[in-house]
């Protein structure tokens, strides 16, 4: 009796046809959502995406934008249509309408009474002997001539005072513009900052880990991660950072005012905090994607993927804020008048 041996065949995928694979069942449709969800499952597949040509994925920094930027614009914008004509700029426009509209009633006052003198003196059968203001024993036409010099000041002073009211408030009008604009316009500029800190971390991360092959992708692993773990983080941000910046537009100065340096202090720390476990969780899952060597501790300073992430993202944000100064400045000074 002859024996056949049956040989057992195990078939190997590779690493691409995994991703195809996990790709075709976990999100079929595929949208920002779905890729989302699939590189947070995933870390490790992610650097096989654009050699798997799947469809539906895209690319860094398309997906990227949708995940963070497209929010963060639409929410400061809608911020800055809400503030821009709130806030203490807008009381201090009241207060200089007020102030005119009392100056107006005042030389209102003096028009009115000066032309019923006017009248009175005209009706009179008297031709001398008449007072007006501190002169008197004028004379009938030298009174008419004096209550009409009075008229005459007063239109000139209700002008000037008009003039004056205008050109205060173009000016505040244009402090206001510019700081809406900079106080709406910086969640954006956060947004930004940390999507375009992405060719500097690939640049920096190079240094200390320029012998693992995949450090050359890691501005496309910095994109994926980044918009993966933070979109929720991401929205928090902006509309802290939207309401915060423009406090007074939406009625919290007092609340503002009321907690005192120290809790404004204990409140933009809390807010850094939460920037900066964002980063270590984005940071672990990159030690995955570039297949670094695992750390001990993520968060000692052994970290560098986390020290590089938070030191790029300063630079680009001190580079786009500078640019957002000016454009504000730039704002303020095109309505200015002097």
């Amino acid at each position: 009796m002859e024996l056949q041996a049956e040989a057992e065949f195990i078939e190997v995928k590779s690493p691409i046809d995994r991703f195809r694979e996990q790709w075709a069942a976990e999100a079929p449709k595929g949208g920002f959502f779905g890729q989302r969800k699939f590189i947070l499952k995933h870390p490790d597949l992610v650097q096989y995406a654009e050699l798997a040509g799947a469809k539906g994925w895209a690319q860094p920094l398309a997906f990227a934008l949708k995940g963070m930027l497209l929010a963060a614009f639409l929410i400061s914008a809608f911020s800055w249509l809400v503030t821009r004509d709130e806030g203490k700029y807008a009381d201090w426009i009241a207060g200089v309408r007020a102030e005119l509209e009392s100056e107006m009633k005042t030389e209102r006052a003096v028009i009115d009474a000066s032309q019923f003198d006017m009248d009175r003196i005209e009706r009179s059968r008297k031709q001398s002997g008449f007072t007006v203001a501190t002169s008197t024993d004028l004379t009938k036409e030298e009174a008419m001539a004096q209550l009409n010099t009075m008229i005459d000041q007063a239109h000139k002073l209700q002008e000037e005072y008009k003039y004056r009211a205008a050109v205060k408030i173009q000016n505040l009008r244009a402090e206001a513009d510019g700081a809406a604009l900079a106080a709406s316009g910086t969640a954006v500029m956060v947004s930004l900052a940390l999507l375009f800190a992405a060719p500097l971390f690939r640049r920096f991360i190079q240094q200390p880990y320029g012998r693992y092959r995949l450090t050359n992708q890691a501005d496309s692993f910095y994109l994926y991660f980044m918009a993966s773990h933070g979109f929720w983080l991401n929205l928090a941000l902006v509309l802290i950072l939207n309401v915060t910046l423009s406090n007074s537009a939406y009625g919290l100065n007092g609340v503002v005012k009321g907690i005192g340096p120290i809790g404004r202090g204990v409140f933009w720390l809390a807010l850094y905090a939460g920037l900066l476990y964002w980063l270590y969780v984005v940071s672990i899952d990159l030690y995955k994607a570039m297949q670094l060597p695992r750390l001990r501790d993520y968060k000692d300073f052994e970290n560098k993927v986390l020290l590089w992430m938070h030191n790029c993202f300063w630079m680009a944000l001190a580079v786009f804020e500078s640019a957002l100064g000016l454009l504000a400045y730039s704002v303020y000074l095109l309505g200015h008048r002097r």
